[in-house]
């Protein structure tokens, strides 16, 4: 259903010209969903855009749309949580590969890399019946003593940004969706809801979203 979505964006911004250029399945996605969307009543609407479960989104039954899983974190499939909180299961068959961080990552350099990082945490991730990572984490790395700026890749919006791109088609060149966390600014955990972040429109467009772009 997540590719079927993303081909709504791609078809609508196209002149005539360009969508006799989409792949053929593109088009037949987009009749598919248009077709979809005609049968979703406001409620079911309203039940696919939140949580259902810990890391769930709700499918529709009636139409063979099945329940969106998604896999937490940027580098490993965590263990599986109960329901309804940050608990563990306590399963024995639900262990998973410890990936190097963002960080040792980016010191690699190598969109190369990024991008069989990104295949292998989605092998992962179909192993397990995940069908999204949330992930790749690609904030920009602005507080040394921030609780998840190990998570990120870089300090360098332009290493950030190749590498994110190596990751994610990694991943759903493999089967799987990405999710570009933590969108955008997101550079403390401390008190992250509320801190008061002041930041210029220069800065933003230069720094802190190109990796998300």
């Amino acid at each position: 259903i997540i590719a079927l979505l993303g081909s709504i964006l791609i078809l609508s911004g196209c002149s005539q010209s360009e969508r006799n250029r989409v792949p053929s399945k593109l088009i037949e996605y987009d009749a598919k969903i248009n077709d979809i969307i005609k049968q979703l009543t406001l409620e079911e609407k309203i039940a696919m855009l939140h949580g259902k479960h810990m890391f769930t989104s709700a499918g529709i039954e009636r139409l063979g749309i099945s329940d969106l899983v998604y896999a937490d974190g940027p580098f490993g499939i965590r263990e599986e949580l109960q329901p309804h909180s940050w608990n563990p299961l306590g399963l024995t068959t639900d262990s998973a590969t410890f990936f190097p961080t963002g960080s040792a990552l980016a010191a690699t350099w190598s969109k190369e890399l990024a991008y069989a990082y990104g295949k292998g945490l989605a092998k992962e991730a179909r192993l397990r019946g995940k069908d999204m990572l949330l992930g790749p984490a690609i904030n920009i790395q602005r507080i040394p003593t921030g609780g998840r700026t190990y998570e990120y890749l870089s300090e360098d919006p332009f290493l950030s940004a190749q590498l994110s791109v190596g990751y994610t088609q990694g991943a759903q060149d493999n089967g799987v969706a990405v999710c570009l966390k933590h969108y955008a600014l997101n550079n403390q955990e401390n008190n992250r809801g509320r801190v008061d972040v002041i930041v210029s429109p220069r800065t933003m467009r230069e720094i802190y979203l190109p990796p998300f772009e």
